[in-house]
């Protein structure tokens, strides 16, 4: 019997310091027909010397020779792939122990051509933001195999109506896999990915031409983020930082008429379904944007660093969006918004009280220094709750009244 190929494709540029232990992540792997591409976008630092150390023949670095921008090099990477399951991830990302071998499991009992999950995250220690670096937050199982056959059309529909968040829970390309016969369904004049945001883009390419996916509790992925960690720099600290700077000068996209590139992954997401919409009428006319609420929520979740850009971008945006009512959003009134979107937030956690969550902060200071590490303890942590091996102050008090040590 054939194995299903798998391949994960690492986009990178001067990511040498994380992409290592990325790379170890994906070396781990014990499924043998696996590939890691390593598409290194002019690197100036020593990233093909670290790839070259670990000599490892499941790796294939890749060079474009010329700076592309980072759709750029997502769409060169993709072109080294020919079949099986793809996943991309960051070189500041990795994978779980067993992610390869799980997801394989999932695709053969369920004949599934896509496979996501909800990722666990992992803040490295030179994260811009000293308050979360080492955080590591991930979910418990939830009842049964933890396994969902999702609908994509639902899915498509409430991540545009902002019932989600991002697009995370669709079937991602990015930081999940999807099979190449349904990627190759979403090229258009010989071009795949035809938004500035990958990630988001590649996910309503991928649904649209689905009817079912899986979607994982349990996680085969650590997002990670690190202090070069583009999307990070984009959405919490707006225009101040090299990474963002970088990531809007060398785009050669043009960004969907009618939006303006701004700090928000509300806006950022609509942007790239609507690119979508444009290269592929017939398969999205059915969904609705809630652009009111896409507005709400690109304000409400903008932080101080990033607030005046988005609500510059939200006015001008709202002038050329007839379906949104002519709110004026100004310093005047963003606090009053902001702070019953918070209270909103806070009475919602409580009411879910989800605790399947667990969160580690600071992790470094317990010696958890990269996202590798990062993951074997999480896949410790998984593992041992499916066992006996942790035993609750609770149970310690039952057993004393019985008698028992």
């Amino acid at each position: 019997m054939n194995m299903e190929k798998y391949t994960v494709i690492i986009p990178t540029r001067d990511r040498a310091e994380t992409l290592v232990a990325t790379l170890r992540t994906c070396l781990r792997q014990t499924y043998e027909n696996f590939e890691i591409i390593v598409s290194d976008n002019c690197s100036d630092d020593n990233t093909k010397e670290i790839v070259d150390q670990l000599s490892d023949h499941r790796i294939k670095y890749i060079n474009p020779g010329k700076r592309l921008s980072m759709s750029g090099n997502f769409e060169f990477a993709l072109s080294h792939v020919n079949e099986g399951f793809v996943m991309f991830i960051g070189s500041d990302d990795g994978i779980m122990p067993y992610a390869i071998n799980y997801v394989d499991s999932i695709v053969k009992k369920y004949k599934v051509k896509a496979v996501s999950c909800q990722q666990a995250n992992y803040k490295w220690p030179n994260f811009f933001d000293n308050s979360l670096a080492g955080k590591i937050i991930f979910g418990r199982l939830r009842n049964g195999n933890g396994i969902e056959i999702r609908n994509t059309h639902d899915w498509i529909q409430k991540t545009l109506s902002f019932k989600t968040s991002y697009c995370y829970d669709l079937p991602n390309l990015y930081c999940g896999f999807v099979h190449k016969d349904i990627i190759n369904k979403a090229y258009k004049d010989g071009v795949y990915f035809k938004s500035i945001t990958p990630d988001a883009y590649s996910a309503f390419a991928t649904a649209i031409f689905l009817e079912s996916y899986a979607f994982s509790y349990t996680p085969f992925v650590i997002a990670g983020a690190s202090n070069k960690s583009t999307g990070a720099s984009v959405l919490l600290v707006s225009g101040d930082n090299k990474e963002s700077n970088l990531y809007n000068t060398e785009n050669d996209i043009d960004i969907c008429e009618g939006f303006i590139n701004c700090p928000s992954i509300e806006i950022i997401c609509t942007e790239a379904f609507c690119k979508l919409a444009k290269n592929f009428p017939e398969q999205c006319s059915n969904y609705h944007i809630d652009f009111q609420k896409m507005f709400i929520d690109a304000v409400s979740n903008s932080n101080n660093k990033t607030r005046d850009e988005v609500c510059k971008a939200v006015n001008k945006m709202k002038l050329n969006i007839p379906e949104f009512d002519k709110y004026n959003y100004s310093k005047d009134n963003i606090n009053y918004i902001y702070s019953f979107y918070k209270l909103f937030c806070d009475v919602i956690k409580i009411l879910l009280n989800k605790p399947q969550i667990v969160e580690i902060s600071e992790s470094h200071k317990i010696g958890i220094n990269d996202v590798d590490e990062a993951g074997l303890v999480i896949y410790a942590m998984i593992n041992y709750n499916k066992s006996k091996l942790f035993v609750t102050k609770k149970d310690l008090l039952f057993r004393r009244i019985k008698g028992k040590k």
